[in-house]
């Protein structure tokens, strides 16, 4: 009885120490496990939170910024600025700046003139109409180092978030560099209104998710936080400037973090995540690099508020209530109800890792703890798989419309210069490489202005649209037809005969003047005619500019012979 009793407490005693083994063992797998679930479903979600706020940022930016570069590029404008003392040519520009205030999302824009210094703006309520001109810059002055900085710099684009003292405004400034050639004229631009894109982007309220964007120098410009906003970063040394580093707690994680910011330069695509300490309380900071405007974007989530560990305890105490009841048949139970679903979802966890919807669980999951938790990661999975196409797709959507936004004309919906550009350059490769001749005619509307001062600029307007119409209609499906400017559109004929280019310029020429526009009922239909300058371009062109020229000096001397004709460039 006494050996039994022995046997009996060793046995108990054994398979107490075999159940307190095990039950240490299985404490520590399921604790690991739970962590690595949490972990990775934040890892992803901060990831999908990064190129949400990135595409949700980049859209109403880089539209501002196409239109910037536009505003750049104007042939008024570049005029002007070579000789600022031309009261036409400053009458023009300035006439081309208050067009352009209408299309910038902020109404208002600002052109600063190397030369002389000068400081031209206009705002959305329209206030400097008449007084554009609103000061002159001085190198002396701190509050205008910013312009000679730009220049001193020599960067296309520059995007800086600055207060204007004289103008008592603060705002995301997009810098371009006005330039003829080599050389810079100035600075030109347009301002998107800080508090308007605070309130827009980053002050959501989303419990327990901070976002924020620095400059390529880590100086942070945009932040629901606005005391934390570096401004003026141009103007500063690298050591003054409010980084982002300030916000962690060790220097470990400043290290870590800007040791991924660099490496997101060299692959922008990608999405860097880390684990750092901010105000003693942990949080998982996503990266992004947006290449476009040179700038990161931050992404915090606060473990503790986003997905708090304590979700987890009810699964550990399944455990162990489960362990404590099963103890006869630990290692059944455990491979069938815990080690092996857990080995199916961290499979699954590896699927969807590498980017695809999960295989690996079971169609019927076991009915219990673990089975629920695979329910919630499938769900999950879905969720995240269904995020990603979604925003894939919103990705590329955007992306085209941005990319149609940069070619299209927006009134007549024909190719815009920039996109009449890329197709001549193709057309001139294909004749520098296969000698395939194509024509080019210029379009001029004769006396254009008089009907936008009778009619109105509406009326304009639909003229242009009338002209676009008839264009479609009688180009051939592969010509090309772009309203380069004004009243001025380029024709782009996939041809190498010369009396093909006559003729369908004469169809044009003749089909606008025998039409009428009827604007008005109370007023006689707007009679338009347009002048036309043929060229067949061919490989004795010395290059693509001397092409248009050519055809441009066809179309004057159409002009100087009385208009409503067209004149052809014969070699």
């Amino acid at each position: 009885m006494r050996l039994t009793m022995n046997l009996k407490t060793r046995f108990m005693l054994l398979m107490l120490v075999l159940f307190l083994v095990a039950a240490g063992i299985v404490w520590i797998l399921v604790r690991q496990l739970s962590e690595s679930i949490v972990e990775e479903w934040v890892t992803r979600y901060a990831e999908k939170q990064v190129l949400y706020d990135k595409g949700r940022t980049l859209q109403p930016i880089l539209t501002e910024i196409a239109l910037s570069r536009q505003f750049a590029n104007s042939h008024q404008l570049i005029t002007w600025a070579r000789n600022p003392e031309d009261p036409e040519l400053k009458r023009q520009a300035i006439a081309e700046m208050e067009n352009y205030r209408l299309n910038f999302a902020d109404n208002s824009y600002f052109v600063a003139l190397r030369e002389s210094g000068d400081y031209y703006h206009n705002n959305a309520a329209n206030e400097y109409a008449g007084s554009q001109y609103r000061y002159s810059l001085d190198p002396d002055r701190p509050a205008d180092s910013w312009f000679y900085k730009i220049i001193q710099q020599n960067r296309n684009m520059h995007l800086n978030v600055n207060p204007d003292v004289e103008l008592g405004v603060t705002k995301l400034w997009i810098d371009m560099l006005l330039r003829d050639g080599d050389k810079i004229l100035g600075v030109v631009g347009t301002g998107l209104d800080l508090t308007r894109l605070l309130n827009n982007v980053v002050s959501k309220e989303e419990p327990g998710i901070t976002s924020l964007f620095t400059d390529h120098d880590g100086a942070i410009q945009i932040y629901r936080d606005q005391s934390m906003i570096d401004f003026a970063s141009i103007t500063k040394a690298s050591a003054d400037k409010t980084r982002v580093e300030r916000l962690f707690s060790s220097d470990a994680d400043k290290r870590a973090v800007q040791r991924l910011m660099k490496q997101l330069v060299n692959s922008p695509g990608e999405i860097k995540t880390r684990f750092v300490t901010i105000d003693d309380r942990r949080h998982l900071v996503g990266l992004a690099y947006i290449p476009e405007i040179e700038w990161y974007e931050v992404t915090l989530l606060d473990l503790e508020k986003v997905l708090p560990f304590s979700h987890f305890s009810g699964i550990l105490l399944s455990f162990a209530l489960m362990l404590l009841a099963s103890l006869l048949m630990l290692h059944l139970a455990l491979n069938r109800f815990v080690l092996g679903p857990l080995t199916q979802l961290e499979a699954g966890m590896d699927e969807i890792r590498e980017g695809h919807y999960p295989q690996s669980l079971p169609r019927t999951p076991p009915n219990n703890e673990v089975g629920r938790l695979m329910n919630h990661f499938r769900h999950m999975a879905q969720a995240v798989q269904h995020s990603r196409e979604e925003l894939e797709q919103k990705v590329i959507n955007r992306t085209e419309a941005l990319d149609r936004l940069t070619k299209i004309d927006p009134l007549t919906e024909l190719l815009n210069r920039r996109g009449m550009q890329e197709q001549l350059d193709n057309q001139w490769q294909l004749l520098q490489r296969e000698r395939r001749r194509f024509g080019i005619v210029w379009l001029d509307l004769d006396h254009f202005k008089q009907i936008n001062d009778r009619y109105g600029h509406k009326a304009g307007d639909q003229v242009l649209l009338s002209i676009s119409d008839q264009l479609r209609k009688l180009l051939r499906g592969y010509d090309y037809a772009a309203r380069w400017g004004g009243d001025e559109f380029l024709l782009l004929i996939q041809t190498d005969r010369l009396e093909l280019i006559e003729s369908l310029s004469e169809r044009i020429r003749s089909s606008v003047a025998e039409s009428s526009i009827i604007y008005d009922e109370s007023q006689p239909p707007i009679q338009i005619t347009l002048s036309a300058g043929c060229h067949l371009a061919s490989s004795s062109d010395e290059s693509l500019e001397k092409a248009l020229q050519a055809a441009d000096t066809a179309l004057y001397q159409a002009k100087e012979a009385g208009r409503n004709r067209l004149a052809v460039h014969r070699k």
